[in-house]
């Protein structure tokens, strides 16, 4: 029998909770045994890079102290960071390296950008890259939020981005996989995730209300399992975005999905056995 992989810890994505400050956020993180926090840092969050030394030396501190920031997401596009518009690029860079150095300081391994709009080939085909060549503090995740980026022509497009820059990930949303995997109209959306697979670093367990119980939440999962037993590095957590965000809601939303991580990795370890 081989090596028995344990399953891979599950964290929490802060836009899970409202209503508490980074310090406070971190601490009842640590209360509750969550092992660490993906922190949501644009604007519509902590906003990080508006945040002076001594703010994030001290959120340093106090992650020291209590649970870790693992990641850090942003607010800015893919597609600004893309644009023909070199004011548009330039503003979005300038985010983009500002939050990346922020994310630095307290410790993160990465940044998250969104994407929304789902590129086409003659875009990503044209680019010299989302940051024209400048070097970021941290790494580029993309977060792939629009369930568009399963269909083809999208698909194409990012399989070439990621080909010609080494240096970007993925984070994958079992939300936006689930909705594009279960379209009666594409059957070829499985295989394209499978395609994504090597450039997957982190899953957010991503529940807006409905919980996790749809069929093709447990296929990304099980995707995810597949590549961690095979030794790839794919860190997990949860993302919560109901409507109660409270602690209370939060914490329950974390256990049961969590849980669910737990008995998807055991029926692995039991088919695989």
């Amino acid at each position: 029998m081989g090596r028995v992989i344990a399953p891979a810890p599950v964290g929490l994505y802060s836009i899970s909770v409202r209503g508490l400050e980074v310090p406070a956020l971190l601490s009842w993180a640590a209360r509750h045994r969550i092992p660490f926090i993906h922190l949501r840092g644009g604007r519509r969050g902590c906003d990080l890079a508006a945040q002076d030394a001594t703010t994030l030396a001290r959120w340093r501190e106090a992650s020291a102290c209590t649970v870790p920031v693992t990641g850090v997401t942003a607010d800015t596009d893919l597609a600004d960071l893309l644009s023909a518009d070199p004011a548009v690029r330039r503003q979005a860079r300038e985010e983009v390296c500002r939050l990346a150095d922020a994310a630095r300081v307290l410790g993160a391994a990465w940044l998250r950008l969104l994407a929304r709009r789902p590129l086409h080939t003659t875009l990503a085909g044209d680019c010299s890259g989302p940051l024209d060549g400048h070097v970021l503090a941290v790494p580029l995740l993309i977060e792939l939020h629009a369930p568009q980026w399963l269909t083809s022509r999208p698909h194409a497009a990012l399989v070439r981005l990621l080909q010609q820059q080494p240096r970007l990930r993925l984070l994958a949303d079992s939300a936006q996989f689930a909705q594009a995997l279960a379209d009666p109209g594409d059957d070829r959306a499985a295989e394209r995730l499978e395609q994504l697979g090597p450039w997957i670093e982190v899953l957010h367990l991503s529940d807006p209300g409905p919980g996790l119980s749809d069929p093709s939440h447990a296929v990304v999962a099980d995707h995810a399992i597949r590549r961690i037993a095979a030794g790839q590095r794919i860190e997990v957590a949860v993302e919560w975005t109901g409507v109660d965000r409270t602690r209370a809601a939060a914490l329950a939303r974390y256990h049961e999905h969590a849980a669910w991580w737990r008995w998807r990795n055991a029926a692995h370890l039991e088919a695989s056995s």
